[in-house]
C-alpha cells in the first residue's frame, strides 16, 4: 500500500470511527420511556369468532370508554420502566367493543358487547362492565430506541374478554338489560414491527389517571388477531381553559393545555 492509499484509508477509518461514536452518543442520550399506558382506537375489520355458540364471526366496532379519553376503546399498560431491546411485561387494562349490527340470540334480537376492565377501579364497572372473572390479558413488549425521538417495538399478547348479550338497543351498563354473559374465546396477537414516538400524535388524549410515560404509539401492527388499531384521538367534546400566557383557549376536552399550544 503506497503512501497516498494509506492516507485515504486512514481518513476513511477515522470517518467510520466518528460515525460509530456519534451513533453511540445519540443512542446513549435517548431517554427510555417509563411505565405508562397506551390509548388505542379500533379500526375497520374487527371481529370475534363465536362459532362455538353458533353465531359465527361477529363484526365489531369500538366504543369510547370515557369522554375524557376521546375515542379510546382499548388501553394497554406497560407496568415497568423501559429497558431498550429487553422483553418486558405488557397488560391489557381495558377493552370496549360492540357488534356492528344486532343479532339473533336465544330467540331474541340482541346486541353483543365485548368488554374487559382490568383498571383496578380507575374505570368504574358502571362505565365499563365486566360481569365475569377472566383469565389475565397480556404478554410482552420489546421496545427499541434507535432514534432520538422514538423507535420501534414488538408486542406479543393474549386477550381474554367478556361477551355480554343485551336486549337490542339497550345499555350494557344496566345489568337488567342482560340476556346472558360469558367469557369470550381467547385471542392471540403475534408481533409485527410497530413504531413509537416521544411526542404524542396530533389529537392524542392526555390523562393523569393513565399517563403515557413518554411512549406514544404511532403505527401499531400485528400479524394476526382480528383487532386492528390506531392511536386514539379526541372526540368532539371541547373545554375552555387558561394557558400559561393568561389567555383563554378552547381545546378538545381530552388533551392537555400544553398539547394545545
Amino acid at each position: 500500500m503506497n503512501s497516498i492509499s494509506l492516507l485515504k484509508f486512514s481518513k476513511l477509518a477515522a470517518l467510520a470511527f466518528a460515525v460509530v461514536c456519534i451513533g453511540s452518543i445519540l443512542a446513549a442520550g435517548q431517554a427510555a420511556p417509563v411505565a405508562g399506558y397506551d390509548f388505542l382506537s379500533t379500526g375497520d375489520g374487527a371481529s370475534v369468532d363465536l362459532t362455538s355458540i353458533g353465531l359465527g364471526v361477529v363484526p365489531l366496532e369500538g366504543v369510547s370508554i370515557e369522554a375524557a379519553l376521546g375515542v379510546t376503546d382499548t388501553i394497554m399498560h406497560r407496568p415497568a420502566n423501559t429497558v431498550f431491546t429487553q422483553s418486558q411485561s405488557l397488560l391489557v387494562t381495558a377493552l370496549f367493543m360492540k357488534s356492528v349490527n344486532s343479532l339473533e340470540f336465544q330467540g331474541q334480537l340482541a346486541d353483543l358487547y365485548i368488554t374487559l376492565n382490568n383498571s383496578a377501579g380507575a374505570i368504574p364497572t358502571t362505565v365499563l362492565p365486566q360481569p365475569d372473572t377472566l383469565n389475565t390479558s397480556g404478554g410482552t413488549i420489546t421496545i427499541d430506541g434507535g432514534q432520538s425521538t422514538g423507535g420501534t417495538f414488538n408486542a406479543t399478547f393474549v386477550m381474554n374478554a367478556d361477551a355480554i348479550f343485551v336486549h337490542a338497543g339497550t345499555s350494557v351498563t344496566n345489568p337488567a338489560n342482560y340476556i346472558a354473559h360469558q367469557a369470550a374465546p381467547q385471542v392471540s396477537f403475534s408481533p409485527a414491527t410497530s413504531s413509537w414516538s416521544t411526542t404524542p400524535p396530533a389529537g392524542y388524549p392526555s390523562s393523569t389517571t393513565f399517563p403515557s410515560g413518554g411512549f406514544y404509539p404511532i403505527m401499531v401492527a400485528h400479524t394476526n388477531g382480528p383487532h386492528p388499531v390506531t392511536p386514539a384521538k379526541c372526540g368532539s367534546a371541547v373545554t375552555t381553559s387558561i394557558n400559561k400566557r393568561g389567555e383563554a383557549i378552547t381545546r378538545p376536552a381530552c388533551i392537555s393545555v400544553a398539547q394545545s399550544e
